[in-house]
């Protein structure tokens, strides 16, 4: 899947299609239980545990996998999930999202914001230490102060060092100029060389913005807002992608390239329970990198790992009832399934006729049949119907009831084909539908909804496979004008999505790669506009959701379905923190016995 941060298009977010004959399945199962008992053996994987306070146990190893392999722990440039959620446990950030993905105290508190929304004042902690690292005198860590925030952030927009950061920073002041032209201003500059960052002691860090933009609040607790030492980066050079320092829950100790990564309970880590145990609970994370999610699942059966994320599709009636619940030889396992902050739709692009017709557009989305396609193309793998807008219905804080979407009624579809006729003044020609190749639950979905919209409207559509690299280029460049896309939330923002709509942010010309509808709507612009300026956070929602009302009538996207996460856990796993954005934050994890 495509990295949750940096605003990613979720372009090929499916389920493989399982090609392997038997006897390549036994092969392949064979050599990833071969490699996974070899790592175990090397890091010295156990479960030996000591009581805690109030209940709790301590110790033992967490074994997890990741399908893909991990590219850095440089913040700057962890734009993939491999890299964040294994850098979320060695770094810590100024403000971290609970399980219900709520703002909470990091290493400062909940900062202090300005009447007119342009200054944020953050008190910092200062109890918190940098691990143990060779980068320091004697090997020691040293305390966390306010200049490691400003050497951070303004790192962050250092282009070279291929930050990947400037969708979030660039909003400081002076932030942008400083990215696009490569140099500091050398009048007015905070100790980082950023006018807007500024740390009048070694506990407060005050950040200016070059104006109003409420969803910023967020950006202290994404990846690439993790705090590391200026000694790290000096020591290791080009190294420091594979040598992280931060102030986390655990300690960096060793990573193999397609192997595994290893890290170790944090002895100085600041933060403790409510019991007052010392977190974290857990002696060890082990990750290993083994990219078939089939023999990830064969080798959580088999007691190496203790976490599955996501069950092949081709397993998935094998594993899960119709009632979400485990079934057969699984019901032994912890079963948690989580509403993801994620959307699947198909997108108009609504300068192109046929479909610059607003009625059309409406009958499409009248016409498609939501629920069937969940129960009997998706068995049940999906939160809930895109009966509402593109934003997520468990966004924190969202009334997504505002917002009215299209629900399946088919003579309303026909009354809304009936108005783009009159309109167009002929026959509605063939449609194409653009979507990724490679088959799985994409492509059935379309070959589904391809039949819904011939039986409901008469309407004939063709599917065109294309190639990732391919695709999104034709998107970008106004050349497909019917898609498919998804998305995934960098953070939980209404914004995340909504600037999906935004219409300033359509090139003059060119492509046009965030607002691929090529919608636009000056009342849309004006309730967004306001939503982003907006310092109270209800308020911000409720302007956010009058505008995706507004957006929604006019139907530049079909919204198809919201995701839903699953994972299966072992037994005596407690207390995994599974959460609608999957951050994998292991502090709080701990086994019994």
């Amino acid at each position: 899947m495509f990295m949750k941060h940096k605003r990613s298009r979720t372009r090929g977010l499916r389920f493989g299609s399982y090609f392997c004959s038997m006897k390549f399945k036994f092969i392949f199962l064979l050599i990833g239980s071969i490699l996974l008992s070899s790592c175990a053996r090397k890091v010295g994987i156990q479960h030996t545990l000591r009581d805690g306070k109030g209940g709790k146990k301590l110790g033992g190893t967490f074994r997890i996998n990741q399908t893909a392999d991990l590219r850095s722990l440089d913040p700057v440039q962890m734009n993939d999930q491999t890299s964040v959620q294994i850098g979320e446990n060695v770094y810590d950030r100024l403000l971290e999202f609970d399980l219900n993905l709520n703002l909470i105290p990091g290493l400062s508190a909940i900062p202090e914001i300005s009447p007119d929304g342009t200054t944020y004042t953050f008190h910092l902690r200062t109890d918190a230490y940098f691990h143990d690292d060779p980068c320091f005198p004697s090997d020691k860590g040293r305390r966390f102060v306010a200049s490691d925030v400003i050497y951070c952030y303004t790192r962050a927009l250092d282009r070279t060092t291929n930050t990947g950061a400037e969708p979030y920073f660039k909003y400081i002041k002076g932030g942008l100029a400083y990215y696009e032209s490569g140099k500091l201003p050398s009048v007015g500059a905070g100790p980082g060389g950023l006018p807007g960052l500024q740390a009048p002691n070694d506990s407060t860090v005050i950040i200016t913005l070059e104006k109003a933009f409420s969803p910023f609040l967020n950006y202290p607790a994404v990846g690439f807002g993790f705090i590391y030492p200026h000694e790290a980066v000096e020591h290791y050079g080009r190294d420091f992608v594979f040598h992280p320092v931060g102030t986390g829950a655990f300690r960096f100790v060793e990573y193999k390239q397609a192997q595994h990564c290893v890290l170790v309970r944090n002895p100085r880590y600041w933060k403790h329970d409510s019991a007052g145990n010392q977190l974290p609970y857990l002696d060890t994370v082990n990750f290993t990198f083994i990219l078939d999610n089939k023999v990830e699942l064969q080798q959580f059966t088999a007691n190496q790992l203790d976490h599955v994320y996501r069950i092949p599709s081709e397993f998935f009636q094998d594993v899960v009832d119709e009632h979400k619940e485990a079934k057969g030889k699984y019901k032994k396992y912890q079963l948690v399934h989580v509403p993801a902050m994620a959307v699947q739709f198909y997108g108009f692009n609504v300068t192109t006729p046929p479909l610059n017709n607003r009625h059309l557009r409406r009958a499409i989305g009248f016409a498609v049949d939501r629920d069937k396609i969940i129960k009997y193309i998706l068995k049940g793998q999906a939160a809930g119907p895109g009966v509402h807008g593109i934003v997520p219905p468990c966004m924190p804080g969202y009334p997504v009831d505002v917002v009215h979407g299209f629900v399946f009624n088919a003579d309303s579809a026909m009354a809304e084909l009936a108005l783009a006729k009159q309109e167009l003044g002929s026959a509605i020609p063939d449609l194409t539908l653009y979507l990724n190749a490679g088959g799985g639950r994409n492509t059935e979905v379309a070959e589904a909804i391809q039949s819904q919209l011939k039986e409901n409207l008469g309407l004939t559509i063709n599917l065109q496979m294309l190639e990732f690299s391919q695709l999104t280029p034709r998107i970008d460049d106004g050349k497909a004008p019917f898609f498919r896309l998804g998305w995934i939330a960098d953070y939980p923002s209404p914004e995340n999505f909504l600037n999906l709509l935004y219409g300033k942010t359509i090139p003059l010309s060119g492509p046009s790669t965030i607002n691929s509808t090529r919608y636009k709507n000056p009342e849309y612009d004006r309730l967004f506009e306001a939503a982003i300026a907006e310092t109270d956070r209800s308020k911000t929602n409720q302007l956010f959701a009058e505008a995706e009302n507004v957006a929604i009538q006019d139907a530049p996207y079909l919204v198809l379905y919201y995701d839903l996460d699953y994972h299966l856990l072992q037994p005596n796993v407690r207390d995994f923190p599974a959460n609608a954005m999957y951050q994998l934050d292991m502090k709080y994890c701990w086994f019994d016995n």
